[in-house]
Order: C-alpha cells, then structure tokens, then sequence
C-alpha cells in the first residue's frame, strides 16, 4: 500500500491533481492533498474535513472588493487563506507591498464568526503584503492615529505615522474566540530577518522601501508594546506574510502553529502511514528552504518516527540524494519532473505528462 501526500507543483498541479494522477495508476494508493499553510492549504483542509466552503466578499490587497472562500467544517471550525485576498498570485506586476492591505483578512474572521465559529485556522503564506497585520487590525475594530489624532487604516509606508493604538473594540469583538495562524516561516517582526528585509524585494519593494518598511514595523512593534504591554518583536513567526503574524499576536491574541503539521494532524496522518510500504511526497522546488517547516520536511519527520520509506517527486532539486539522505535516513528515492532543469516557462505546458512519465518509471521500479 501506497500512501500519497504531495505539496502542489506552483503554478504547474495542485496537490488534488497529483493525487489524481497516482490513483490512476496505483489501484491500492491513499491520497492525501497536503499543504504547509500556504497556498493549496484550503483545497487540502477541504479534502480532510467534512464541511462546506463559504463564499464572502471582502477587500483586496488594493482597497477594492473580491469574491473569495473560507472554509468551515461541521465542527464549526473556519480555516482561512491570507492569500485568498491578498495573496501574490493576485498582485499587479508593479506591486508596491507599502501600499496593500491585509483588510480583508480581517473581514474574512468577522464572516467565519459571524457564522458560528471559536477556533479559527489562518494559513499566512504567500502574501504580497507588508502592513504589520494593521489593516486586519482595523478591520476587527483596532484604531489608529496619527500625531494629529486622525483615524486611518496604515499601509507598510505608513506605519511610521502611527502614533497611537486603541484595541477596546476587537477585545470586544473576538472575546471567546480562538485563533490559530498557521505558517512554516520563523522570521522575528523586524531586523535584518523581519518582514521586511527578508521578504518585502520578492514582493516588489525597492532597497530604499525597504529601510522604511522596516522602520515602521519597529514603530508599530513599539506601540504595541507601550499601549498593549505586548513584545511580538523576537517571537518567531511574528514576521511572516509582512508582519500579519506579528499582528495577529498582537490584535487577535493569536497561537502559533506549524502549517503541515497542523493539517498531518487533522489528516489523520500517522495512522494512515501505520502499513504503509511506501510514503510518496514531493513540491515543485527542494532546497535548502524545504528542511525549514515544508511538506517534505514534515513527511519526512513522520516517516523516520514510523521508519517508513519516503520516496520524493519534484520537480527540481538543489539538492543530491545523498545530501538528503544526511537529514531525513527515510529516503529512498529521488526523482525531478525537470532533471534537466529547464526554465519553469518551457515546462510548465508539459507538467502533467512529465509528472506521469515519474509515474510510470516509479510503478515498474517498485514491481
């Protein structure tokens, strides 16, 4: 028996559609779609949980309104992407990370409340922001002024104008709530590894923005601290998806959790891997990256407490056999969709069928 829990290949296939894939050519195979709490994370929850996706409209990273879902199981728990609404996939090219919103993430806990739900799950990857979380903040209920006592909603350039915070309103609001951000990311809120100097140049911050993104960070942690008594500044995770961790610590009185390990969990995985022969994972790009909190890395650590084979399908590796072999003993194999590692725009159009061939090699390896 063969068990299936792959990440998806980015742009390329879902986790759900290579789960497809191998049921079609392994009879005996259990799939499971999994995420790491970024981007697919829904579609895997989805597939784990009974339940039913709600549809909302909320704010985008831009200030205007997008259709978008959350999910909410038949326990009443809501699970909820950040990249839903702000998420780079819906970025403009031009993408300024000091001028976007977490709003409506903010929004999208509102709806799942207002739905009945106490313990609410956000996935914080992949998000083209750099707010601090202040724009889901706001959203709760939290105020913001400015020297000139002003009310307003800051933006990554505009954390540096805050110049007092009064959270009575979202204490109000999400009192008897639990909410639970999910995220493989360790970085502090500022500094040489906060938000914004590790993350903000990928999501189209210029080196001089970047010093005034992470300026602001410092001012709005500052703040919290004197107005809230509350220290998000070292907290690993605080950092991640431009600061929304640290916001939601701060605003939402948030726990920390690790993405795949969390969905592992709720996927039941350890008793399903139990009379395993093969555990098959992969995502679309191993690297150093991979060992800090991904699908492999969470598979991968299962497996070895199981002593349980683990076979990897990616699509490109920096990495050797050998040199994984080093950190999870577990694996066996090693197999690259692109192993001749060609640019991502030359393959994307053969994904599926380069997936299969692996396939295909990997059912007459196993015979």
């Amino acid at each position: 028996m063969v068990v299936i829990a792959s990440d998806s290949f980015k742009g390329t296939l879902s986790s759900l559609e290579i789960c497809k894939l191998f049921k079609e050519n392994f009879s005996d195979a259990i799939c499971l779609p999994i995420a790491d709490g970024g981007e697919g994370s829904l579609e895997a929850i989805s597939n784990i949980l009974e339940g039913r996706f709600i549809n909302v409209e909320v704010t985008d990273l831009y200030f205007k309104k997008i259709k978008t879902k959350f999910y909410l199981d038949n326990n009443y728990n809501a699970y909820i992407e950040s990249a839903s609404c702000v998420g780079l996939n819906l970025a403009k090219p031009d993408n300024d990370p000091g001028q976007v919103t977490t709003f409506g993430v903010g929004e999208q806990i509102l709806d799942a409340i207002k739905m009945g739900a106490q313990n609410i799950y956000v996935f914080l990857g992949g998000t083209a922001s750099n707010d601090g979380g202040c724009g889901l903040a706001s959203a709760l209920g939290v105020k913001f002024f400015n020297k000139d006592n002003e009310l307003f909603t800051p933006t990554g350039l505009t954390l540096k104008n805050i110049d007092y915070i009064d959270d009575f309103f979202a204490k109000e609001t999400l009192k008897g709530i639990n909410i639970i951000m999910l995220s493989d990311v360790k970085s502090p809120f500022y500094g040489v590894d906060g938000a914004a100097y590790k993350f903000a140049k990928q999501k189209g911050a210029s080196d001089e923005e970047i010093k005034i993104l992470d300026d602001g960070l410092q001012n709005l942690s500052n703040l919290i601290f004197q107005n809230l008594n509350i220290d998000i500044s070292k907290i690993p995770g605080s950092g991640a998806a431009g600061g929304l961790g640290g916001g939601l610590l701060a605003f939402a009185n948030a726990s920390v959790a690790s993405g795949i390990e969390t969905i592992l969990d709720l996927a039941n995985f350890d008793a399903i891997i139990k009379d395993a022969d093969y555990v098959i994972s992969g995502e679309g790009k191993l690297d150093r990256q991979t060992l800090d909190g991904k699908v492999i890395d969470g598979v991968a650590r299962r497996c070895m407490k199981q002593n349980k084979r683990l076979i990897l399908i990616v699509g490109v590796s920096e990495m050797s056999l050998e040199e994984i072999q080093q950190i999870y003993p577990c694996v066996s194999h090693l197999y690259e969709t692109n192993d001749e590692h060609l640019p991502f725009e030359q393959v994307k159009k053969t994904a599926k069928e380069d997936y299969l061939k692996i396939i295909k090699k990997l059912d007459s390896n196993l015979q």
